[in-house]
């Protein structure tokens, strides 16, 4: 009986060394991996960056955007993040362009306000539209119609008037504010003291009537 009971002591103690052994090995290999994951995930990551890195300096464009796979695999590698960032880019590229043309025009418009005065005066303004398909020769335009007294093309921006050389430019700040007209017509010659504006309609013409400004000639 004696003998039995060493016999059983024996495997007990041997089934629990196992045991032990068995979750040591199993928390050495954890412990090890854990170490080993970060080390290789730096030298994944060392690689991935240097690649990206090439990618960018080889396209030289700023439109493609490239981001890295979050993973420590050795086969991942950049990759181009499309559509939706390049529109962003591009609708940002867009809204630079309408924000620079902006500034062109306001920058224009200050230098149409610098514009230095030679001088100023009081005269009768009316309207007229040569090109207007009831416009009546010698009344609406004389020649052509499309074709001002200075030879240059009828268009918008352009007064006739007796008053002045071809070429000179005004403003009439009580009506149009710092927009500027160019004399290149002629009125008919009873006409001493009236500048005329073109516009595209004789219903225009008819609704502008005839005023009193004062106009500021431009140096």
């Amino acid at each position: 009986m004696s003998k039995q009971s060493s016999s059983s002591d024996d495997g007990s103690l041997n089934i629990a060394f196992f045991s032990v052994l068995t979750v040591s090995l199993f928390l050495l290999f954890i412990f090890s991996e854990g170490e080993a994951l970060p080390e290789e995930g730096g030298r994944e990551m060392a690689v991935l960056s240097s690649l990206e890195s090439e990618l960018q300096e080889d396209l030289k464009a700023d439109n493609v955007a490239l981001y890295n796979e979050n993973t420590f695999l050795a086969q991942s590698a950049p990759s181009y993040h499309d559509a939706q960032l390049l529109a962003v880019k591009e609708e940002n590229k867009k809204e630079e362009k309408e924000e620079s043309k902006k500034e062109e025009k306001e920058e224009s418009k200050k230098e149409e306000k610098e514009e230095e005065v030679a001088k100023e005066m009081w005269v009768a303004l009316t309207a007229y539209a040569p090109l207007d398909p009831g416009a009546i020769e010698g009344m609406c335009y004389s020649g052509n119609p499309a074709i001002t007294a200075s030879g240059t093309n009828v268009r918008e921006g352009v007064v006739a008037t007796n008053l002045f050389d071809f070429g000179t430019r005004i403003r009439i700040p009580s009506l149009f504010g710092d927009r500027i007209f160019v004399v290149e017509d002629r009125m008919s010659s009873r006409f001493t003291n009236t500048v005329d504006i073109f516009v595209h309609s004789r219903q225009e013409a008819s609704s502008f009537g005839r005023k009193g400004a004062t106009i500021e000639v431009l140096k």
